[in-house]
């Protein structure tokens, strides 16, 4: 037994200094000899060992010395890491632990925690294999095609240039605080966004719970908008797409009748892509050509996912380059068509006056939360997943820069498309109307006064100018019959829906010259915007769940796909004939309340019940650099007010006015507009309260439990200033050899 213990000491005697070696060879020398003669009825194979032992030499010893100091070095650094990354504060009980446990007390505790989960199957945790895969995969969730035709939208419709001064402030001021703030919490914690609000603080427990449920309806109908873009690319390949004209009768020669009272792009999308029926409360079977488009997006998804996060930097690589190169390439083709110069002009118009305005404010500043994708949860679950040490401040700023440079690409090619559609429709209405009253005066209905003019060269100008020389009483009989033909209501039709991108853009892409081919690129510009937001929503759910339940954490891919077939069974829902009322309902109607009212949490989580002073003291020290000084500030006062700001009017809008939808009249073959049933403001109710039930159920739970409100200073991160290098070495240790085995 003494010999054991001895051999046992040997890695202690290890770390004397070279010049003790010789001596120590020459005592255990003598003990082992001693050992020897009194242990000769032992096996054979320990008086070998022993024997090993006496022919050891001081360089061996040496050598063993080094070994053994460079483990006992990496052990601390990762015993260190480990700690930090536990939690961001201890896991409080009934009543608030009153000191923090030393370093010298955990080692033990982390050690049973790590052989626990071992035992139980948990397989460390993945991070980005690069830093560039992560700037990728944040850029390709903030690719989201409704944000940007909702900005365009706004820049049309809300003042044009005071809508983007109103949006640049409200980028600054909110914006990239709360980005910085989720970057942080997610890069802190290491853990997912269900238990890292638990351990920030109880009281907002819920947060995480709510985000998950939210993110994952909004991912649900979402991806219909990826089915019907696979919908349409079915069809690019045929001779004359089938949105250009009109179908035949079943065993006629003449044309659909429905379709030749409204146009050929409206009957495609109502009738033949969505089967719409004429009111959201007329149900029906779900559609099955898009069913199957919705199943395959489900399973593109799936599949892109299936490796986690070592494959997707690879395939963001290609999502992203491709729609920025269609960007620009029809970028170049609409500058040169007629009437783009009338939409570019929008981008130099300034209301001074607009400025003041708070509608204008509000609408920006909605913009903004939905622009940067805050509120949903894969922010703070890919950040999760890079080093703590990651400067994540300096990533806020590089995203909100990319997405000013996103919006001041795509927002002249849009204005410009817009630009040509109108004039070239108000050209088509002129001829029409020209065409019309010729009719009319032959037919003696008109007097020979309301002759038009030749239309030949510039038809909108000429027929305009000609109608407003008109005596009032002979221009009301003639607008009796025939409508206005006007360039600005025309334009100013854009709204921030898809119908408008399914009628509009097809209408203007079938107008070019070689419209076959960009009518490819514009629904692969669609596809790749659309799967990489997508891909990010489904990717924030399921790192989730994985870091949440143990069993999706050893079985990945068996997650992902079922969580891309429930997806994929609740998509039905918006594929029946009253499913794209639904999609409207949720899209315009719903999302805004339960996503303000989570960024809401989050910020008082961090700024009032942690503290924001103390968690940028933690976030320097990681960092190891300073923090902007009024980030704090911004969090605890400017941030919070103007979110709720933000909901008042969001609340206002949805109790104050009618909520309508455009639907499609079969009697009359054209599109309207109707208001939604009174029951859809009580299911939009409903389903807000169903996910964010979970926050006031831990509010009620830690008030009965008597759980402070704020936690306590002894609860900061016990980490010092080597420390801090150790965590950081250790973190860059384990990076690499993530990138080793990857």
């Amino acid at each position: 037994m003494r010999s054991t213990k001895e051999g046992e000491n040997a890695p202690s005697k290890s770390r004397a200094s070279p010049s003790d070696v010789p001596q120590a060879s020459e005592s255990n020398m003598e003990k082992s000899v001693s050992l020897e003669s009194k242990l000769t009825d032992m096996d054979s194979n320990l008086g070998a060992w022993d024997v090993g032992m006496l022919t050891w030499s001081p360089s061996t010893w040496i050598a063993q010395a080094q070994v053994s100091e460079t483990r006992m070095a990496k052990a601390q650094a990762w015993e260190t890491l480990a700690l930090a990354r536990i939690t961001l504060q201890p896991k409080p009980s009934v009543t608030e632990l009153a000191t923090v446990t030393t370093l010298k007390q955990e080692p033990s505790k982390l050690v049973n925690r790590t052989s626990k989960e071992s035992s139980e199957g948990y397989l460390p945790r993945q991070l980005w294999a690069s830093k560039v895969e992560y700037i990728l995969a944040i850029m390709g969730y903030l690719m989201m095609p409704s944000g940007v035709l909702r900005f365009v939208s706004g820049w049309v419709h809300k003042g044009n240039c005071s809508f983007f001064i109103a949006y640049i402030f409200m980028l600054l001021g909110i914006g990239i605080p709360l980005l910085f703030l989720e970057m942080a919490v997610g890069q802190r914690a290491q853990q997912s966004s269900v238990d890292m609000w638990k351990n920030l603080n109880p009281w907002f427990g819920g947060v995480g719970y709510s985000m998950v449920m939210v993110c994952f309806i909004t991912n649900t109908y979402l991806n219909v908008f990826n089915s019907w873009i696979l919908f349409y690319m079915s069809h690019i390949f045929y001779f004359v797409v089938p949105w250009d004209q009109c179908p035949l009768q079943r065993n006629s020669s003449n044309f659909d009748p429905e379709c030749e009272q409204a146009t050929s792009y409206t009957y495609f999308w109502y009738r033949q892509t969505l089967k719409a029926s004429d009111r959201i409360e007329d149900g029906g079977q779900p559609s099955f050509s898009v069913g199957m488009f919705l199943f395959l997006s489900c399973c593109l998804i799936c599949a892109f996912l299936f490796n986690g996060i070592k494959s997707i930097g690879k395939i963001l690589c290609v999502l992203l380059l491709v729609p920025y190169c269609i960007i620009v390439c029809f970028l170049i083709r609409t500058l040169s068509m007629d009437g783009a110069e009338y939409g570019l002009k929008h981008l130099l118009i300034l209301k001074v006056a607009s400025i003041s305005d708070l509608t204008i404010w509000c609408h920006a500043g909605i913009q903004v939360l939905f622009d940067i994708g805050l509120g949903f949860g894969p922010i703070v679950s890919l950040a999760s997943h890079v080093p703590d040490f990651n400067n994540c401040m300096a990533d806020a700023f590089l995203m909100a820069l990319f997405k000013i440079i996103t919006l001041l690409m795509t927002t002249p090619f849009l204005l410009s498309i817009l630009g040509f559609w109108a004039t070239t429709t108000t050209h088509h209405c002129c001829k029409k109307n020209q065409e019309k009253l010729l009719r009319l005066i032959a037919q003696g209905i008109l007097p020979p006064e309301a002759q038009p003019p030749d239309l030949r060269v510039n038809p909108t100008s000429t027929y305009n100018s000609w109608l407003s020389s008109l005596p009032p009483p002979l221009r009301s009989a003639i607008l009796s019959v025939v409508p206005e033909c006007s360039v600005q209501k025309q334009f100013l039709k854009i709204k921030d829906n898809p119908r408008f991108l399914f009628l509009i853009f097809t209408e203007v892409i079938s107008l070019l010259p070689g419209s076959g081919f960009w009518t490819v690129l514009f629904f692969l510009l669609l596809l790749t915007l659309g799967m990489c937001s997508n891909l990010m929503f489904m990717l924030g759910n399921v790192l989730t769940l994985q870091d949440t339940f143990p069993f999706c954490r050893r079985q990945p891919r068996l997650l992902t796909v079922c969580v891309s077939m429930v997806m994929f069974l609740c998509g039905l829902i918006f594929i029946q004939p009253s499913g794209i009322y639904y999609y409207s309902l949720l899209s315009e109607c719903w999302v805004a309340v339960p996503i303000i009212i989570i960024i809401i949490c989050e910020n008082l989580a961090v700024a009032w019940a942690y503290g924001a002073d103390r968690f940028l003291a933690g976030m320097v020290a990681l960092l190891g650099r300073p923090i902007f000084s009024g980030c704090g500030w911004l969090w605890c006062y400017v941030s919070p007010m103007v979110v709720l700001g933000l909901l008042t009017s969001v609340f206002v809008y949805l109790v104050k006015g009618p909520l309508v939808y455009f639907a499609w009249d079969s009697s009359t073959s054209k599109e309207v507009v109707r208001v939604f049933p009174a029951w859809s403001k009580i299911l939009i109710a409903g389903l807000t309260v169903f996910v964010l039930m979970p926050i006031p159920a831990y509010f009620v739970y830690c008030l009965t439990l008597g759980i402070p409100f704020r936690s306590t200073p002894s609860s900061k991160l016990p980490l010092g200033s080597g420390q801090i290098q150790s965590t950081k070495e250790a973190s860059k240790d384990i990076l690499q050899d993530y990138k080793t085995e990857s």
